[in-house]
């Protein structure tokens, strides 16, 4: 394993690594692979790249998602659609990219290509390998044996508005299993999905994700991270679970995908 020894974690659970001495693409293939298998997540900064530049590197770990709400392999998430949240400005709540979708997204990359008189809108991702250990488990039982349902809302979904659609509650990878749901919107924030648990009552399942969330997002296990021009994320999707605050201001991210092999 290269570099891994020089970053300290950016969560006291010992995830995520801010790179400040390499570009994304200053390292090699095997390289970026190797740093995200230990940290989970990359936060570059100080030494931008340009968002061809990370759509090329990421076309070299694997397969870019490409689809008719992208430009290329370019989801440009600038706060635009004020009618949605995802393309708007809301709050997202955790969640892995490509689940209500059906798609197996292994890494994540975002981009900021603008951020101009910005209030709010980090970006948390959650080490959720360390945090469930503090979850009840009968909560990861249930959520295990059940699964969740998801619906869309937003029109960015190619899956249909008016069918729920079941979502595995974990995701085996490389024989350890990783948390897999998306978590709800709290009453009264405008969603862009919902969810619920088979079988189990609105209010439960809420109360339920509530205190899975009040973990999840503890500092413990979740870093935030504050936004400049040029900052570059790159995160491990199935072992991550990120999400991102509400913001108003001029910003644009490029999300971009890579598909588990």
């Amino acid at each position: 394993m290269t570099f891994t020894s020089r970053y300290r974690p950016l969560t006291p659970s010992g995830r995520g690594a801010r790179i400040t001495d390499r570009r994304l693409t200053d390292l090699s293939v095997q390289e970026i692979r190797d740093l995200v298998d230990e940290y989970q997540w990359l936060a570059f900064q100080e030494n931008p790249v340009t968002a061809d530049e990370v759509v090329d590197c990421l076309g070299r770990l694997g397969r870019l998602v490409e689809n008719d709400r992208r430009q290329g392999a370019v989801l440009k998430l600038d706060g635009s659609r004020k009618d949605e949240v995802l393309l708007g400005e809301g709050f997202m709540p955790l969640h892995r990219d490509g689940a209500l979708m059906g798609m197996n997204v292994a890494l994540v990359g975002i981009y900021c290509a603008q951020h101009q008189d910005v209030t709010g809108g980090r970006t948390f991702i959650s080490d959720i390998e360390s945090a469930t250990r503090e979850v009840p488990r009968e909560y990861l039982d249930l959520i295990r044996e059940r699964g969740i349902e998801g619906r869309p809302v937003d029109r960015y979904y190619t899956k249909a508005a008016d069918t729920w659609h079941r979502i595995p509650g974990f995701l085996d990878v490389e024989g350890k299993s990783y948390l897999n749901a998306g978590f709800p919107y709290r009453p009264g924030e405008k969603p862009s999905w919902l969810v619920r648990i088979p079988g189990v009552d609105d209010a439960r399942a809420q109360a339920i994700f509530e205190e899975m969330r009040s973990v999840l997002m503890n500092e413990r296990y979740c870093y935030y991270h504050e936004w400049r021009e040029g900052d570059l994320l790159l995160l491990d999707n199935r072992r991550t679970l990120h999400g991102r605050e509400a913001f108003r201001g001029r910003r644009a991210l490029a999300n971009i995908q890579v598909m588990a092999a």
